[in-house]
């Protein structure tokens, strides 16, 4: 599996790079980190960075925050307030930019409100069960955590239509999230939003009160909503633009999302940086750059839109759209005809916003329906209902929809001779002018797109869409090229559900026609009444006069550009200075240290561990302590640095080893040093040389295994900082780490008497051979005298200790101060007699 990667390398990547930063901690976990670490989110981004959605974030209000703030309404009424919302639209209208802005609302204030963010995959899993046992979860851990809000981005993957044609593991997941969502478990204070920009994708099932009760269709923006946007994305600039401009802008960018219209001044803003200093592009070093000369003009914003292709084009080119400058003269008489007929027949659909008329000050009369604002008339059979207590009457209750005047069966067929701007201009003019009402197709490449369900299905889909949102518009361009195109069950279909409509909702049903009204066939043309017929005729002279003054005369009064066939040459700018590195504060130095610290810690650890290795090897015991200058004098004239394991060990302690590096120098520097003084002559030289060599490289071996390179690098940038700051590096050392000298080995000669230890300045123990001297040494275990009062041959009496010797073992102290008992060990050699005593300071042995 390894080899099988590495030929999947990118092209820029080595192998080592794999052991290096974040893909060594994947390769650790054998997953992908986007799994597992959490998800951050802009804490900046607030309901007053999202522009366009009032009603939206109004309606949020009312489902979390209010329940929260005024809980004694719900009481009173025993209601509870939605727990669930589908946001869908479009991609890049700002589904998940509520939500974020949601989440950073809720964790402000005394009571915060907990946000669980979650995918599609970090649901799904390879294990049978394990992602119902995800969901089960993360609702308990919710439900533990309420109030609570959990946003399901994408859910159209995680939740699809059930189908026979549909995976079962896909079934059981959307089954167990319905249980979830609206079961017999009470689902208490947790709201559910999922958000998708595919609506027909998600099972049916879940787009029901009680689950989600309420959709919220994030659709392009319109005019005054890419307004506030782009006055949301530049109001930190400086100098802030012209709001002529930006309404200028508003006004052509028909068909940008909202992530269209934050790339437009994203744009905007490198077009003018690359006009006023080119010559960044040619230096690969920082310049030097005056940034208040950087101005973003109009023609920025010109070149801009140019480079842009708005999202909602990438995929399916949204119809609606302005007249242009140039056709405006020939058409503009068709498309005010157009809008007086629709300010006749949907006024609701032509009004703004409808908050703007919930809350203006008309008082209501009580002889005013409560529904559609008219007057209340007598009952079916001629009475009204009185209450008893008021002596008032009760306004009948009838079923109309909110907002303005009552419409019956909206529509428009807008007709003429072929090449007439019926369907290219005028239709897309008009749907300009209801641009914030959702839009719905009927077109071929709309039922035709889907392959997988056939265009009955897609008909009848599209006819219902239009009924979850009111108002609504239904858009049949070539509706006589459709008629003859499609089949009998589609028209029937189409026939049927577009007459089970009621005829008071409010749905505009927009056709054209390249053909004249009386051409169309008999079935479409009752349809239409005569008065919602709009033929488009030919333009007469005024118009065409003012179309040609407008291309020809005052095309020719403008005066050319100048071009410039010299290249306009740009001084050259002096390099930047490298930046000053931020200087740390002193709360960021301590926590710096602290982490160094550790990671040093660590770093001793790891050279304890593999030291504790070495010299547990009996072939490298002769490395383990410093060499005996009585035995060799003239060792200290040959070798100028002595090194041996055992100070090793303790450098450890003193904290005087800060990389790895420095460890094996160490150990380069015994393997040298034995090298160097020894001679490959003898036999036993060459027995030394060679072990020598043999624990160079054990220890590199035991380095390259265990160590982690990356941990070498990150140690060795922590030594770098620390000379920088200049610190001291071994300021974390123990305080008392040495102590008196140790008490010199008593060795006892063969008549038992004990021998003067060596006079030596050193504070270390002396190692040397005692086998070559001809001497073994046996250490007793107590200090009690045999029972029958004699002595064993070679032995030393408890009497003739040395006086510091014994002192200790009576008090039963070491030389160090500790409270240990004198214990004896009794070491055993080959081939000798004699037997020396030797006392045990704290678990070693002196001598």
């Amino acid at each position: 599996m390894a080899r099988a990667r590495n030929r999947c390398l990118p092209m820029n990547f080595q192998e080592e790079d794999l052991h290096k930063g974040v893909l060594r901690d994947r390769a650790k976990i054998g997953t992908s980190l986007a799994d597992v670490d959490p998800m951050q989110i802009d804490k900046e981004v607030l309901f007053d960075r999202v522009g366009g959605l009032d009603e939206h974030i109004r309606q949020l209000k009312e489902m979390i925050l209010f329940p929260l703030i005024y809980p004694e309404v719900f009481e009173k009424f025993k209601i509870n307030p939605p727990r669930g919302v589908l946001f869908y639209g479009p991609p890049g209208t700002g589904k998940t930019l509520v939500a974020r802005a949601l989440a950073n609302e809720c964790s402000t204030g005394d009571r915060r409100v907990a946000f669980f963010m979650r995918k599609g995959a970090d649901c799904l899993s390879k294990w049978v069960g394990e992602s119902e046992r995800q969901l089960r979860l993360l609702f308990d851990q919710a439900y533990s955590m309420r109030p609570s809000i959990i946003f399901f981005d994408e859910i159209d993957g995680l939740a699809p239509v059930r189908s026979t044609r549909q995976d079962q593991i896909h079934s059981s997941i959307v089954s167990t999230l319905l249980a979830l969502m609206d079961g017999l478990d009470s689902r208490g204070e947790v709201v559910v939003i999922g958000a998708t920009n595919r609506v027909d994708a998600i099972d049916p099932a879940l787009r029901r009160p009680g689950r989600f009760d309420r959709e919220f269709h994030f659709a392009l923006p319109c005019y005054e909503a890419r307004l506030s946007i782009l006055q949301i994305h530049t109001r930190e600039w400086n100098p802030a633009p012209d709001p002529r401009l930006l309404s200028e802008l508003a006004a052509r960018c028909t068909g940008y999302c909202g992530a269209d219209l934050k790339a437009l001044c994203s744009e905007a803003a490198l077009v003018a940086l690359r006009r006023c200093f080119p010559q960044i592009y040619d230096s690969k070093l920082k310049l030097q750059l005056d940034i208040n000369v950087v101005q973003i003009l109009p023609e920025d914003y010109e070149r801009a839109i140019q480079k842009i292709c708005p999202a909602s084009q990438r995929s399916v080119e949204s119809p609606a759209r302005p007249l242009t400058t140039v056709i405006r003269p020939l058409l503009c008489a068709v498309v005010e005809s157009a809008l007086d007929h629709m300010k006749a027949a949907f006024a609701t659909g032509l009004r703004k916003s409808p908050i703007a008329s919930a809350q203006e000050g008309d008082s209501t009369d009580d002889n005013m329906s409560f529904f559609s604002g008219d007057e209340v008339t007598d009952a079916d059979d001629g009475t009204q209902l009185q209450n008893g207590s008021a002596g008032r009457a009760i306004p009948s209750m009838r079923p109309r929809f909110a907002g303005g005047r009552a419409s019956h069966r909206p529509r428009l067929m807008v007709c003429g001779q072929p090449g007439m701007g019926q369907t290219t201009h005028v239709a897309p003019a008009v749907l300009h002018l209801v641009e914030h009402l959702p839009l719905h197709r009927l077109d071929m490449p709309s039922l035709y797109a889907v392959t997988a369900r056939a265009p009955e299905e897609a008909c009848a889909q599209v006819l219902h869409e239009a009924q979850r949102v009111l108002p609504s518009v239904i858009y049949l361009p070539h509706v006589c090229r459709w008629w003859d195109t499609m089949g009998e069950t589609v028209r029937a279909t189409f026939l049927t559900l577009l007459h089970d409509l009621e005829p008071g909702m409010p749905i505009f049903f927009l056709a054209t026609s390249d053909v004249p009204f009386t051409d169309l066939p008999a079935e479409v043309q009752q349809l239409f009444g005569i008065r919602e017929v709009l033929e488009v005729r030919p333009p007469g002279v005024a118009e065409r006069r003012a179309f040609f003054t407008a291309l020809l005369l005052r095309g020719a009064e403008r005066r050319p550009r100048p071009r410039s066939l010299v290249r306009r040459e740009h001084p050259p700018l002096p390099a930047a200075p490298p930046p000053e590195p931020r200087k740390l504060t002193e709360m960021e130095l301590d926590r710096l240290r602290q982490q160094e610290e550790a990671t040093l810690r660590e770093l001793r650890l790891f050279l304890r561990d593999i030291l504790a290795k070495l010299m547990r090897d009996r072939r490298y015991a002769i490395f383990s302590k410093p060499v005996d200058a009585s035995e060799v004098p003239d060792y200290r004239e040959v070798i100028r640095e002595p090194m041996d394991l055992e100070t090793m060990r303790s450098k450890i302690d003193l904290h005087q080893y800060q990389t790895v590096a420095e460890f094996q120098r160490d150990i380069d520097l015994i393997c040298s040093n034995a090298l160097e003084y020894n001679p490959d002559r003898d036999p036993v030289d060459k027995n030394i040389r060679h072990r020598a060599c043999a624990l160079r490289d054990a220890a590199y071996a035991l380095v390259d295994t265990e160590l982690d390179w990356e941990f070498e690098k990150i140690c060795q940038d922590i030594l770098q900082a620390k000379k920088e700051r200049g610190e001291d590096l071994t300021k974390h050392a123990p305080k008392h780490y040495h102590v008196l000298p140790r008490v010199p080995a008593v060795v006892c000669s063969d008549s038992g008497q004990p021998s003067e230890p060596h006079a030596s300045d050193d504070t270390h123990p002396k190692r040397f051979s005692r086998r070559l001297r001809g001497m073994n040494s046996e250490v007793r275990l107590s200090e009690e005298k045999p029972a029958d009062g004699k002595q064993e041959k070679g032995a030393c009496s408890a009497d003739r200790v040395s006086e510091p010797h014994k002192s200790h073992a009576q008090f039963g102290e070491t030389a160090d101060g500790d409270n240990a008992q004198g214990r004896y060990i009794v070491l055993r050699r080959r081939k000798s007699p004699l037997r020396a005593m030797t006392p045990i300071q704290n678990g070693s042995v002196a001598g």
